[in-house]
């Protein structure tokens, strides 16, 4: 299904609601896909939910029109486009409850669909010690072959990237807005080595869009979607990297917390990591031994103590 029917029906009623006509197979009665068509479908959903608003057929034609626009605009930037209809939509985003429906993305799509894959995230102010482990696991864990996962911000995410860089491996980046920015702006630089070194960048949301609260936590869940299992090297009991890893839980992704001699430290970015182990949702790190033991763990292979 074109991308930019897709992106005009989110437009006009949203993720949630679209994801909802999918489900109920309105969408496959679309043949031409014009706006009568897209009008017609959201007829139907209207059938069965009573409060949903149907928008005119000039709004319709005018959301496809801006459609178009973005995609065209988005490949001038090198910036492509797939969706939930297509053969090249990875199934991770896909096999999870809240799923996606379209994605944009900048670099090697294939990124998305290794299966061993892992999430380094944390705060963005981690401790010197923690921004060198965050390092080290992002190089350890691409060494051993796998795609490493992270957000872009500073800090944690940045190390874990740079530390996948630095062993060669590929590495895929969630934005919270659209792929014509960066978030942040000094990790401009980064994000053009991710690319250009077999990586990816991913979002759910066209250009023009600015990072927000709401689209923080939604990329999150992409992060523990696309892993076997999330890696926090450090974070405070209430962060964003909390919403990860809830994430991670509900799609009982096995999660791991760094145990470097800082996190014993009073110091509030890193007492997340403890409070993660004491609750028991989260198997600890301390050295070469247990990044071994927690990378057999997620490929899957029997542990013996």
């Amino acid at each position: 299904m074109d991308n930019s029917v897709i992106l005009t029906i989110i437009d006009l009623i949203g993720k949630k609601k679209t994801n909802s006509i999918i489900d109920r197979g309105f969408l496959d009665e679309a043949i031409k896909l014009n706006e009568e068509d897209i009008l017609s479908c959201l007829k139907k959903y209207k059938e069965v939910d009573n409060e949903f608003d149907i928008p005119s057929l000039e709004e319709i034609k005018a959301s496809i029109e801006d459609s178009v626009k973005v995609l065209l605009e988005s490949e001038k930037l090198g910036i492509k486009a797939t969706n939930i209809f297509n053969e090249d939509f990875p199934s991770k985003l896909k096999d999870i409850k809240d799923r996606s429906i379209l994605i944009f993305y900048r670099g090697d799509l294939n990124c998305l669909y290794e299966k061993n894959s892992i999430a380094i995230i944390g705060t963005r102010t981690p401790t010197e010690k923690g921004e060198q482990i965050g390092e080290a696991l992002g190089y350890y864990y691409a060494k051993e072959g796998f795609v490493i996962v992270s957000g872009l911000a500073n800090g944690c995410d940045t190390a874990g990237h740079r530390g996948c860089l630095k062993a060669n491996g590929k590495t895929v980046a969630t934005l919270p807005c659209g792929l014509d920015k960066c978030y942040p702006n000094d990790n401009n630089d980064l994000a053009d080595e991710i690319v250009e070194s077999g990586g990816c960048l991913i979002s759910e949301y066209k250009i023009g869009t600015n990072p927000s609260s709401k689209n923080f936590i939604e990329r999150d869940r992409l992060q523990a979607a696309l892993s076997l299992g999330v890696l926090v090297v450090e974070c405070a009991i209430e962060c964003g990297t909390m919403h990860t890893v809830r994430f991670a839980e509900a799609y009982n992704k096995k999660v791991a917390v760094s145990l470097h001699k800082d996190v014993e430290k009073d110091i509030d970015t890193v007492k997340g990591n403890l409070y993660l182990l004491e609750q028991k949702r989260a198997i600890g790190l301390k050295d070469i031994n247990d990044y071994k033991k927690y990378k057999n763990i997620l490929l899957g292979y029997k542990i013996y103590c």
